[in-house]
């Protein structure tokens, strides 16, 4: 943290991830040493994106910003007089950040930044007399349209890098309003990112590995990526696909007796949920693991 300010001033640190489920425990750790250590310059702000702007009601992102915009006020922007446009503008240095977090720092993170961004670009205008005292940035504007769509561009940009998907909650950056349908759309870019996460990304890592020299590879040595695949990790699915299909297959063409269907039936079903429970004991071998660097070995043995 003391170089963070000795390389950007003062910080503000916004907390944005659950303080509940599965982000309980990492939420819970961070706000106790941000509690404990903060150092002077250094402010902590833990916002729990999801219960406050859960039932749609995304305009508690304000209290947010309410909490922030006094220290962004304090914190100015650097701007460089000379311009003959702004004359008598006078030239000014940035003082502090804003560090903003959520678990991976794409979605919630990008629609808090971008409040924050719009904020201290309508100050800049205001400063250079684009705007005057008091006006806002037309909500309908072409400006106004090109900056949020600039904004989630690049978003979703970052967003594809780590997911393989366009970011989260781009309605709100997009258009300022969080919508039914925007809901919608990020529930089936949440379920290509399961798919992407758990049978796809692998390769993706090995590759990101080998770009950046954490694995490098000799003619010497016997290439992870040559092992077989672990059996579990073909026949668990391809059985569980074949039951499901003899499941579908009884229901639409059914025996001509109930007691035949019936014990039809339950024996597929009850393979079918025994073969469900080994995907939970093998789930390891089901995903698609990275083999070079960033193995799952690794990490349990970290």
């Amino acid at each position: 943290m003391q170089q963070q300010i000795a390389l950007y001033g003062k910080n503000i640190l916004v907390n944005l991830i659950d303080n509940k489920g599965k982000e309980k425990e990492i939420c819970q750790s961070f706000n106790y040493i941000a509690g404990q250590k903060l150092l002077p310059g250094v402010r902590f702000i833990h916002f729990d994106f999801h219960k406050e702007c859960s039932k749609m009601r995304w305009h508690n992102l304000n209290l947010l910003m309410d909490q922030i915009k006094e220290d962004l006020d304090n914190y100015g922007y650097y701007f460089k007089d000379g311009y003959s446009h702004f004359e008598g503008v006078e030239s000014t240095n940035q003082s502090g950040v804003v560090r903003t977090n959520c678990i991976d720092c794409l979605d919630r993170t990008n629609v808090v930044q971008s409040m924050i961004g719009r904020y201290v670009l309508t100050k800049q205008l205001l400063q250079m007399g684009v705007l005057a005292e008091g006006e806002e940035i037309p909500p309908t504007s072409q400006f106004e349209h090109v900056f949020k769509n600039r904004w989630a561009d690049n978003g979703d940009g970052i967003a594809y890098q780590y997911t393989a998907t366009p970011a989260l909650k781009s309605d709100y950056t997009r258009t300022g309003v969080r919508t039914q349908a925007g809901l919608l759309h990020d529930g089936y870019k949440s379920m290509q990112r399961y798919v992407q996460n758990n049978f796809l990304d692998g390769a993706r890592q090995d590759s990101y590995d080998l770009l950046v020299g954490n694995h490098r590879y000799t003619s010497a040595e016997e290439s992870p990526l040559a092992k077989p695949k672990h059996p579990v990790g073909i026949f668990l699915p391809a059985a569980i696909g074949v039951f499901i299909a003899l499941l579908i297959l009884k229901l639409v063409m059914p025996e001509e007796t109930w007691m035949s269907q019936f014990s039809h039936l339950g024996l597929y079903i009850a393979v079918i949920a025994f073969l469900l429970k080994q995907v939970v004991v093998w789930g390891d071998h089901l995903v698609d693991q990275p083999r070079l660097y960033h193995t799952l070995n690794k990490a349990k043995a970290e």
